[in-house]
């Protein structure tokens, strides 16, 4: 499925398909996520000295040369990444490249491009914008992450506020990780698809509303995000 003129690709991200963080036990076996909380994306270790790769070893399953390798091209090639908030290249080329020296052939790492269509987030003047995703890519489905800062509990989420580190968006977990039992698809009649994920815009911008207007999950705002593999 082709990018939609109205959706705007916002960057890539390098995930493991399966890791050893824990996922709410509703969450399908090929649930697909970008949200540090829940998954082992993106590469460990590259943003900062020293280097650790007994790291980068188990968690990418490489030798220790490989390791070591794959840090050196971190320190070089990766600074458009954000390891506090959300991990982002802004250029597929990077991401393509590091699959195609130290994953190929392994289908257990993906690259990830997510997109938005939200009017107001998209008009927003410090959101970095990718200007098209590979023609190859193919839509998973869509999920909630939260966007901005935290608020008190208890307090109106305020005008959403989208902010950034450096070059990157800042991005937060997914709200599959508040809601444990899956109780909003049921809720309100959604069938996710095998991914786990929202199978459209529509069903994702309803969950995203109801979560946002009832303040579930965690106290700021959630909007609804595609996935493509890239």
């Amino acid at each position: 499925m082709s990018v939609n003129a109205n959706m705007i690709p916002l960057g890539y991200c390098i995930v493991r398909k399966s890791g050893s963080k824990p996922r709410p036990s509703w969450t399908t076996p090929d649930y697909l996520t970008v949200a540090g909380c829940l998954c082992e994306g993106v590469l460990p270790g590259l943003e900062s000295a020293p280097f650790d790769g007994e790291e980068i070893q188990r968690t990418w399953n490489l030798s220790q040369r490989e390791a070591r390798h794959l840090y050196d091209f971190g320190q070089e090639h990766c600074g458009q990444i954000n390891y506090e908030l959300f991990h982002n290249y802004l250029d597929y080329d990077t991401p393509a490249r590091i699959c195609r020296e130290f994953f190929k052939e392994r289908n257990d790492v993906l690259i990830i491009g997510l997109c938005s269509n939200d009017a107001h987030f998209l008009d927003a003047p410090n959101v970095s914008k990718v200007v098209h995703l590979p023609e190859n890519a193919v839509l998973l489905g869509w999920d909630l992450y939260e966007v901005g800062d935290y608020v008190e509990d208890g307090a109106p989420l305020p005008p959403l506020d989208y902010h950034k580190k450096g070059n990157v968006l800042g991005l937060g977990c997914t709200f599959c990780c508040c809601d444990t039992d899956g109780v909003l698809p049921k809720r309100l009649g959604i069938q996710l698809n095998p991914h786990g994920m929202y199978p459209d815009e529509q069903s994702a911008t309803k969950a995203a509303e109801i979560v946002n207007e009832e303040r579930l999950g965690e106290p700021c705002h959630y909007l609804p995000f595609a996935l493509f593999r890239c």
